[in-house]
């Protein structure tokens, strides 16, 4: 066999390469790497379950280059970068030197878009079956929320708007705001803010919530927020979050597994404002409610103690009015039984009068005397017998005497 040199090998090479690929395909693929120096040089993979099954290298020279990235990035609103799964039309070549590559002649970007929400759902399936969809919900939204933690960049229309209608809202409330620096859009900002809210969580003892915010833009310019780690970074956040990362018609990752959603960063400040104006008018609903409750209460109480006052009155007048009755029949009764005590004090007295009238010492001092025999009383001259003896009894003594005679009265007879 003849030996070729490598250069005459190639050469071979490419005419049977660029014989049978005589035509255009349209291929897709993921971009691995994406280098741009004039011309585009690209890294193309096609992976299946995370496995790398097929890699080439590709270019997109710079006499294309500048309308196919004008383009892709104005329909996506982002650029042509690592990591974006795009449909695009190329044909094989084979160069002598550079070996195989293809040569891109157009990319479709609404496949990209496509892919995007995709690759969305399945993390969305993937966060719900870890029980993590839902999780940071669970955390309690503050009562007062004033010291903010924000995940944004400091050039970010979305972070000016935030501290803006926060700083100037109409009710004057101060606001302690945090901002926690990370890239928003592009390959390095999911790295960014995955850093940034660790770094929260880390203050998690400063602050009461967590708002990640940056302006809106074309749905794809919002697709580093389709990203797991993100969310399964926002979902185990120990402090409820507030996602306002686009308009109302995006609705990404992020949103589905924060606290609560706000269409633009302005609304996500008129959330954050709304509770602590809710707080206020309950702290005042519940004043009002106190001063009305006291007031009710004291006329209540003073309307109870009017009727007690009524009703004492009145029961002290009767009872005074009943005392008073039971008096006068008192004293009625008094006057009858002193004067029936005067009465008997009377009959009383005469009586007394009477016996001292019938004391036998008053009978004595008269005159008259009492005989005894055996110190029983003589009562008549059939109880002596002529020479017994007797004694009798005077008022101022007695003596003893002997019966010398007997002699009956002629009132005896």
């Amino acid at each position: 066999m003849e030996a070729i040199s490598l250069y005459e090998l190639n050469k071979l090479i490419r005419s049977v390469v660029e014989t049978s690929f005589d035509r255009t395909f349209l291929v897709t693929a993921e971009i691995a790497s994406c280098d741009v120096k004039n011309h585009c040089y690209l890294a193309l993979v096609d992976k299946e379950h995370d496995s790398m099954r097929a890699e080439i290298r590709a270019v997109i020279w710079a006499n294309r280059f500048s309308s196919i990235s004008r383009t892709f990035e104005q329909s996506t609103g982002i650029a042509i970068a690592r990591g974006i799964k795009i449909l695009f039309e190329a044909e094989v070549s084979f160069h002598e030197r550079y070996g195989l590559k293809l040569n891109i002649l157009n990319i479709d970007p609404a496949y990209t878009i496509g892919e995007m929400a995709v690759k969305r759902k399945e993390i969305l399936e993937r966060l719900t079956k870890e029980m993590l969809i839902h999780k940071n919900r669970e955390q309690a939204f503050p009562l007062v929320p004033q010291r903010i933690g924000i995940v944004s960049s400091s050039t970010s229309a979305g972070y000016d708007d935030l501290m803006n209608h926060l700083n100037k809202n109409a009710y004057g409330y101060a606001f302690t705001c945090a901002l926690y620096e990370a890239v928003m859009q592009g390959d390095r900002a999911e790295t960014s803010i995955v850093s940034a809210i660790k770094q929260c969580e880390e203050d998690a003892h400063m602050l009461d919530l967590v708002v990640i915010v940056r302006g809106g833009g074309a749905q794809t310019d919002l697709h580093c927020f389709d990203s797991y780690e993100i969310g399964k970074a926002v979902a185990l956040l120990s402090l409820p979050v507030i996602s306002g990362i686009g308009h109302h018609r995006d609705v990404t990752v992020v949103d589905e597994v924060s606290h609560s959603r706000a269409k633009t960063p302005t609304a996500a400040a008129d959330m954050i404002i709304s509770a602590v104006r809710d707080f206020e008018d309950g702290i005042d609903n519940l004043a009002h409610n106190l001063v009305h409750g006291t007031r009710s209460l004291s006329y209540d109480l003073n309307r109870a103690i009017t009727d007690l006052v009524r009703q004492l009155e009145i029961s002290s007048r009767n009872q005074q009015i009943r005392s008073m009755h039971r008096i006068l029949a008192c004293v009625k009764g008094l006057t009858f039984a002193l004067k029936f005590l005067q009465n008997e004090k009377m009959a009383l007295k005469s009586k007394e009068e009477n016996l001292k009238m019938l004391n036998p010492v008053n009978v004595l001092r008269r005159g008259y005397s009492i005989s005894y025999k055996n110190g029983k009383a003589v009562k008549s001259v059939s109880d002596i017998n002529k020479g017994e003896s007797i004694r009798t009894v005077i008022y101022d003594g007695e003596f003893t005497s002997s019966v010398k005679s007997i002699r009956n009265s002629r009132r005896n007879k």
